[in-house]
């Protein structure tokens, strides 16, 4: 399946990043062939050259794409993917997965029921430092991990015409989810617990929305995972990836604006990470046509990221319970 033709579904904020950032870097995988949008003039604000339709399905029967990337907004996932999968697209649908626990449930069902391949956009994890922290922890130069610690603190002002600025947990479902996955990721191991805590601060621009939180959370094989985060500090005091302490048995591996080490006795040694400028989103798209290729299930596939999915709603239903929740 040579030269991908992908459509692109959602031409907002985001789905015009797609367009404009990261589908011309992967230009030996995939081709453009279609661009949907309710919003003519969403359209009419992209590059020419490109095919436009204002109807989703004009569109598929017209264009017959080989991939789909959905960048609609969430409350709009569940409908758009089932259309998608049920005529046999597949589909990578940008994170997060749907705007409910339900509807992302009812995805898994329609997904099974279709047999169709269902990419979700955790792209924190395709990351070059990430991609690097796991190679050297999965080395086990280190040892078996212990404990997990991830600080995030990001000055990001509510902008209401995006979705994030009509969430109740702004910072659980836009963010936290990312670093959710990384955990999961970066330590192979699963959640089995959370509690946590939201708050909102008087200076924050989510008002009385919940833009800042702290959880706890006991993994399998006895790994705690603590975070703290927020998207209404006065100041950005971290990347978008966070910063990262690792403990294990013989050393602490630290992830800190981007740059990796490894901390072992008194030593602390940076560690090399190849392709630092890659873009995270680019390697994905570029896993889900090897996937598609090779008739497999991609990385970040629904199977996986439910699971990331689930453990974040545990943490929204922790914070409103105030207890801990199993998961």
């Amino acid at each position: 399946m040579a030269g991908i033709s992908v459509m692109l579904l959602g031409a907002g904020n985001f789905g015009s990043s797609w367009a404009r950032d990261i589908l011309p870097l992967c230009a030996g995988d995939v081709r453009l062939a279609a661009v949907t949008d309710r919003d003519p003039a969403r359209l009419e604000a992209l590059s020419s050259g490109t095919e436009k339709y204002t109807d989703l399905e004009e569109a598929l029967t017209a264009v017959r794409p080989d991939l789909v990337i959905n960048a609609t907004q969430p409350d709009a996932h569940l409908a758009t993917n089932q259309i998608l999968l049920e005529k046999g697209f597949p589909v990578l649908c940008e994170k997060p997965l749907a705007d409910s626990l339900k509807a992302a449930e009812q995805t898994g069902k329609i997904l099974s029921e279709t047999k169709g391949f269902l990419m979700i956009g955790e792209n924190y994890r395709y990351g070059p430092v990430m991609r690097a922290a796991k190679a050297f922890l999965d080395s086990g130069t280190l040892g078996a991990i212990h404990r997990i610690s991830c600080l995030f603190r990001h000055e990001h002002a509510d902008f209401s015409r995006f979705y994030h600025g009509r969430l109740k947990h702004p910072l659980l479902e836009d963010v936290t989810i990312h670093h959710l996955d990384l955990a999961r990721y970066l330590s192979s191991q699963e959640p089995v617990n959370v509690d946590c805590r939201t708050y909102t601060a008087p200076y924050s621009w989510y008002g009385e929305r919940y833009a800042s939180a702290g959880i706890w959370t006991e993994m399998t094989d006895g790994v705690l995972f603590e975070y703290s985060g927020t998207l209404a500090t006065p100041v950005s005091t971290t990347p978008w990836n966070g910063c990262w302490e690792i403990e294990c048995g013989k050393g602490v591996l630290q992830i800190l604006d981007d740059r990796l080490y490894a901390v072992r006795d008194e030593d602390r040694t940076e560690l090399p990470v190849l392709h630092r400028e890659e873009k995270s989103r680019a390697v994905m798209l570029r896993e889900t046509c090897a996937a598609l290729r090779e008739g497999r299930r991609g990385e970040t596939d629904y199977c996986d990221n439910i699971r990331s999915y689930r453990w974040m709603q545990a943490a929204a239903e922790a914070s409103e319970k105030k207890r801990t929740i199993s998961i």
